[in-house]
């Protein structure tokens, strides 16, 4: 009997053990327990590198999400929890100026949705260098990103050593026929181009001639209600060979070969001196409320506004949509080249881009 007993509290309590195991395995496959990664709570000091997590990027637009940070233990400094996925940040604590106009967006590639911009000589707060070259920064209390190839710590003048020309040298724009210029990949500036440059909006610049009808011509769409917003203009040939550069590096960085990269940057960017915008000659044109350019700049009454007074100021658009097998780039909407006032009519009602219209008139 008594062996009998025994063996029915040991089923008992085998029973019971079974049933809190199970209990306890039905809480951890719960709802209530967090599937986020555990934070390490070792101090970050400002030199110190930390690896951003991917999971806790904000899908919709990449900035920071903030979420909660775990109890920590006694006697530890809670660490900043950083949000953009994929890169490295190093805390820094410093100032910076802005040497050209640039960008600045949700996270640390160009890909980034655009938020405001910097004009030159502009400083920032930078708390972050990222190891893609980018810095993090305080913007207007939002955490934004730049490019750290238009970044200097030291202060920038804004009369840049470009904007004149020695007075014993003979201007490169004699004549209006000189204007119709033509500058693309195979067509290169002169290793001694230079030219005289006066401000556009902002801290854009165009050669002076250009900026005083680009002027007159966002004069004339503003008297029309049209507030016209130039995103991009002059450009130093420095400037275009760091953005081409980076831009074939994302590609690579997104799953590229270095040749698929450079054709596919190719069509979008000029290279270094074969862009208008380092002749200074073009601008690009987007509306008030946007930071980018889109092709569907097309749809908007600043498009159609240009369309019908461009040429009046010397304007064409440059890189039409059925034009792209002789331009060798996309279709840009927002690109206006200057021509001067004496032919920009011509080259717009005849149809053709700029290669043709030379060609054809023997230029």
């Amino acid at each position: 009997m008594k062996r009998f007993l025994s063996a029915v509290i040991a089923a008992v309590m085998l029973l019971t053990l079974v049933g809190c195991s199970a209990e306890s395995q039905e809480e951890l496959v719960s709802g209530d327990v967090t599937t986020e990664p555990a934070v390490t709570e070792a101090p970050v000091s400002s030199e110190e590198v930390t690896t951003v997590s991917e999971e806790t990027i904000a899908e919709d637009t990449g900035s920071v999400d903030e979420t909660e940070e775990p109890e920590e233990a006694e006697g530890e400094e809670s660490s900043e929890e950083l949000t953009v996925t994929g890169y490295e940040i190093t805390e820094v604590e410093m100032v910076m100026y802005a040497t050209d106009p640039l960008n600045v967006r949700l996270g640390p590639d160009a890909m980034y949705t655009a938020v405001g911009q910097l004009a030159v000589g502009d400083a920032v707060n930078v708390t972050g260098e990222v190891s893609n070259g980018w810095y993090r920064i305080d913007y207007d209390g939002t955490v934004a990103y730049v490019s750290g190839d238009y970044l200097r710590e030291e202060e920038v003048n804004v009369e840049d050593e470009y904007t004149t020309v020695d007075s014993g040298d003979e201007y490169y724009f004699q004549t209006e026929e000189d204007y119709l210029i033509l500058v693309n990949k195979t067509n290169l500036l002169p290793d001694d181009y230079k030219i005289e440059t006066d401000y556009v909006q902002g801290s854009y610049e165009m050669e002076k001639t250009a900026a005083y009808y680009c002027k007159l011509m966002i004069e004339a769409a503003a008297a029309d209600g049209i507030n016209l917003k130039v995103l991009s203009a002059y450009r130093t040939v420095n400037y275009q060979q760091n953005l081409f550069d980076r831009n074939v590096e994302s590609r690579m960085e997104d799953g590229m070969t270095y040749e698929e990269a450079y054709a596919d940057t190719a069509v979008n960017i000029a290279p270094a001196g074969g862009s208008e915008h380092n002749a200074g000659l073009a601008v690009d044109i987007i509306t008030e409320d946007d930071w980018d350019t889109y092709t569907e700049f097309e749809d908007t009454e600043e498009f159609a506004w240009l369309q019908a007074h461009a040429a009046e100021y010397g304007f064409i658009m440059r890189y039409a949509s059925d034009k792209v097998d002789i331009t060798g780039f996309i279709y840009e909407p927002w690109h206006y080249r200057f021509v001067g006032v004496k032919y920009a009519q011509d080259i717009q009602d005849s149809g053709l881009c700029l290669e043709e219209y030379l060609e054809v008139n023997g230029y």
